[in-house]
């Protein structure tokens, strides 16, 4: 993750925006609770080879 988005200056809210339309798909197609949570349990981790505010 950290070598591809290397240089694309991602901030917090770029990758939070991002999260947010991962958690609305789901939503629209009544994805359950349980695989959303493992969705974000995989998403988390990664912000911080991702992101590259300082």
């Amino acid at each position: 993750m950290k070598m591809a988005h290397a240089g694309l200056d991602i901030t917090n809210a770029e990758f939070d925006a991002v999260v947010d339309d991962l958690v609305a798909t789901p939503n629209k197609f009544q994805v359950g609770p349980r695989e959303q949570q493992e969705i974000l349990n995989l998403l988390g981790p990664m912000r911080k080879d991702i992101v590259e505010e300082s």
